[in-house]
């Protein structure tokens, strides 16, 4: 137990280090995730919008089409209707005339809309291309940078990655798994020597008893309040 004690202080300035070096790096990392999400974001705007507009003009096409085909229509209804003899064949074409125009105003109002729905998601492809270009540029800005200063210290953090691994294994893991879930609740601080008699995390008093049990190291101990591993402060 006293190995794997010692391995835990260890493994304590371990993990201080890479905070550190990690702490060094400022919120380069979340900026860069932050800006990388919204660059997404806008790409997926972009590419709704490209397709909205291709769609419209396959749309206008075929209204454009469709248009010259009823057009054809009504001219030739039109003619007829100098060509009838009797009434009953008047009110015949009237009505086919009369449909045919409906058709017609109903496709013009359609290509209206039509127009309106390209020019609309045309403007606002510019405005996002626009967000995109400024939003690439901080992208890339910011990413230079992270990947400058963890080239910095890449070594350093290779070789402490190792030495916890190392560590890691020499350890029992429902002990590390304790370590690792206080740390993560007491600001990376998983283990507290004790000073005097009071916690060194946060300060609360330890029972002598207990800091005899501590100082054997023949078990695992928890602050009471905090539930940070305690070890003998030795120095």
């Amino acid at each position: 137990m006293q190995q794997i004690l010692y391995g835990l202080i260890e493994l304590q300035e371990v993990d201080k280090r890479l905070d550190e070096l990690r702490a060094e790096r400022g919120d380069l990392p979340l900026i860069v995730e932050e800006l990388k999400a919204k660059l997404d974001e806008k790409k997926t705007e972009s590419e709704k919008c490209t397709r909205k507009i291709k769609e419209a003009k396959i749309k206008q096409r075929e209204l454009e089409l469709s248009i010259e085909e009823l057009k054809v229509k009504y001219d030739k209804y039109e003619e007829q209707l100098y060509q009838v003899k009797t009434n009953r064949e008047y009110d015949a074409i009237t009505l086919e005339t009369e449909t045919v125009k409906h058709q017609l105003d109903e496709a013009k109002k359609e290509i209206k809309n039509t127009l309106v729905i390209i020019v609309e998601n045309e403007s606002k492809q510019k405005e996002i291309d626009e967000e995109l270009k400024k939003l690439n540029e901080e992208y890339e800005d910011n990413t230079v940078e992270l990947d400058t200063k963890m080239n910095e210290t890449a070594e350093e953090e290779n070789l402490l990655q190792q030495e916890r691994e190392i560590i890691i294994k020499k350890s029992r893991p429902d002990i590390i798994k304790t370590y690792e879930l206080v740390r993560k609740a007491r600001s990376g601080q998983g283990i507290s020597k004790i000073q005097g008699n009071v916690c060194g995390g946060c300060f609360s008093y330890i029972p002598p008893q207990k800091i005899v049990e501590v100082k054997k190291m023949k078990e695992i101990y928890t602050c009471e309040f905090c539930g940070r591993i305690l070890v003998w402060n030795q120095s």
